[in-house]
Formats: structure tokens, C-alpha cells, sequence
């Protein structure tokens, strides 16, 4: 059945990424479009191998960029022209902010034990900040959709990935606080880190990829305080607009593109993610071992200026190899802190 259903899953994504091309030529050019498909083919592959990319791979990928923050400027362009970014947003409950909100959509204890180990790293390494775990349950607690949203759901327009960013968007806009995807893996403590400054997100100049967002930004660790709400006002109603012009996603980085057409239209929001002191330049490095032979000169040299990692849960690690503990089996043990 997983296989099946990850056949399934796999032509769905391709006929959306047709559809998606399709859309594009029509707003730009069949060349415009084919090289922004070519490149989605060089991000999958750049993920899985995780080195730089090659000069023809990176002037696709920026291509690429251009490509889809034009068609998003003919979609929203006259709204973005006339959006009052100065308003400021209406006052946030004071029993919500200051959180750190998670998000686990069946709950977690339905979810996988990566994801338990992580919810349980960042629960220990937030000080006295409360952590929120929003779920289907409950979400309708913390943040307000609208109908027609829940009706794009309802009818599978709007997907659970895409009402999971709209989750993140407005409780951050609503409320502030600080957003964790529920993958990421803490080692250390981050609440003098995260809430003393207006903004945090994971930052690396230095990341390896031609990302939209350049290592500058990463969408699965957002937070503000509550005068910097306003950023996430913006980015979330960019992110409405576009789902009520529109019954599909021109690119699954959807956040990451709206956040830097925020930028370029609100120098607020784009010196406030430019604020943002470098932090967690090996965030990404960890996920690439657990499944190894666990070495503790390694762990101190990841640990060692990183307390964040960005984990998944749709690969599986063993707890050994070769009867040594790995990765994977010493942060289940709890020997990674």
C-alpha cells in the first residue's frame, strides 16, 4: 500500500508540475517555462546530493527564480502595489504570545518518533516560553481562516502542505511567537537566541544553493515579536490573495517566493530578515549522518556552533549498523545535547 500510494503521490505531483508549466508559458514563455521545469528537476537532484551546483545548474535555478517572480508580479503585482504595509495589525491575546508553535496535524502521539524526539528537544530548550502543538483538533483555537480557505480544503484545491504554511503565516501574524516545523532538532538552548531580538530565522550566507531564499531566510523557523507582526501580516495576505486568485501552486517554495516579493516591496521586511545575525550554519548537516556509525569528535564539531537541525520523518535510520549505535540511536537515547 506505501509503495502504491507513493506511485499515487508521484503522479500527482508531476501532473501539477505540468499544469504549473503550462500556467507559466501562458503568463511568460514556453522557454520562460520549460527552464523553470528543468530546474525543479536540478532542486531534487541538488537535495539529494548536497553539493554546490555546477555554474549551468545555478544559472537555470536563478532563472528559475526570476521566472517565477514574474509570473507572481502579474498574479499580485497590482495588490502588492496597493497594500498598506505601515498598518499595523490588530492587538495580540496576551495569553499567546511569546509561544513556540509546532504543528503536527494527527497529534503526536500518532506521529513518528523522529518527530516525538523532536517535539521533546525543543520543549526542553525554550526556557519558560509555552509549546503549542496545533492540531487538527485544535487549531481553529489559535487562528482564524477564512470560509473560503476551509472550502478550497474541503474541495482538495488548497492542500494540508499549503494550509500548513497559512497555520504558520497567521499565527505568527496574529500572534507572534516562534515557529518549528515539528522536524527540527534542538540541542541547546534557543530562547535567548530567538526571543531576544524582533526576528529570528535560520540564517546561513554561506548555504551552498541557489534557493530562493539564499540561505538569508528558511520558512520552517520563523518568529517575530509583537511590533514585527507586521512582516508576517503582509506575507500571510500575499498568501490569501494568491489562493483566492488562484486554484493552484505555481511552486512548492510558494512561502519562500511570496517572503521575497515582500522584500522587494516593503524595505521594513526587508531590513528586518537583513537584522537577522548569521546562526545554525550546519543546520542541515546532521540529517546526513544518522543513519551513520555515531563519532563524538563529529557531533561536537556539528554541535558546535548549530543548535538547530532540520531533520524528516519520510526516510527511515537505523538505531545501528554493523551492532554500533548510530545518529539516529544516540539521539533516541537522548546523547545528543
Amino acid at each position: 500500500m506505501t509503495g502504491h500510494m507513493s506511485v499515487r503521490h508521484m503522479f500527482h505531483r508531476i501532473g501539477e508540475e505540468l499544469h504549473a508549466t503550462r500556467v507559466i508559458a501562458g503568463a511568460t514563455s514556453w522557454s520562460d517555462a520549460l527552464a523553470t521545469l528543468r530546474a525543479k528537476v536540478d532542486i531534487q537532484v541538488m537535495s539529494h546530493n548536497g553539493y554546490r551546483e555546477p555554474p549551468a545548474v545555478r544559472a537555470r535555478l536563478l532563472r528559475k527564480h526570476a521566472v517565477v517572480l514574474r509570473y507572481l508580479e502579474g498574479l499580485l503585482g497590482d495588490y502588492a502595489a496597493s497594500y498598506d504595509y505601515a498598518a499595523p495589525p490588530p492587538p495580540a491575546a496576551p495569553t499567546l504570545t511569546d509561544h513556540v508553535w509546532l504543528c503536527w496535524w494527527q497529534g503526536l502521539d500518532r506521529a513518528p518518533e523522529i518527530v516525538r524526539a523532536c517535539v521533546a528537544s525543543i520543549s526542553r530548550n525554550v526556557g519558560n516560553h509555552p509549546v503549542t502543538l496545533v492540531t487538527d483538533a485544535n487549531y481553529r483555537d489559535y487562528v482564524d481562516l477564512p470560509g473560503w480557505v476551509m472550502d478550497k480544503v474541503h474541495a482538495g484545491i488548497i492542500t494540508r502542505t499549503n494550509l500548513s504554511d497559512l497555520l504558520r503565516l497567521s499565527l505568527l501574524a496574529e500572534h507572534g511567537g516562534l515557529w518549528l516545523d515539528a522536524t527540527l532538532f534542538c540541542v541547546a538552548p534557543i530562547d535567548e537566541l530567538v526571543f531576544g531580538h524582533p526576528m529570528f530565522t535560520i540564517k546561513r550566507p554561506d548555504y551552498l544553493h541557489a534557493s530562493i531564499a539564499g540561505g538569508n531566510f528558511a520558512g520552517y523557523s520563523l518568529a517575530c515579536d509583537e511590533d514585527h507582526r507586521r512582516v508576517f501580516v503582509t506575507v500571510r495576505d500575499l498568501f490569501l490573495e494568491h489562493w483566492r486568485r488562484s486554484d493552484f501552486m505555481v511552486d512548492y517554495l510558494l512561502v519562500d517566493y511570496l517572503i521575497a516579493m515582500a522584500q522587494r516591496h516593503d524595505p521594513y521586511i526587508a531590513a528586518a530578515f537583513e537584522a537577522v545575525t548569521p546562526n545554525n550554519p550546519l543546520c542541515d548537516e546532521l540529517s546526513k549522518c544518522l543513519g551513520e556509525p555515531f563519532d563524538s569528535a563529529r557531533w561536537d564539531e556539528l554541535s558546535r556552533d548549530t543548535s538547530l537541525f532540520k531533520l524528516t520523518w519520510k526516510q527511515g535510520f537505523p538505531a545501528e549498523h554493523n551492532g554500533k549505535q548510530t545518529f539516529y540511536g544516540a539521539l533516541l537515547k537522548g546523547d545528543l545535547s
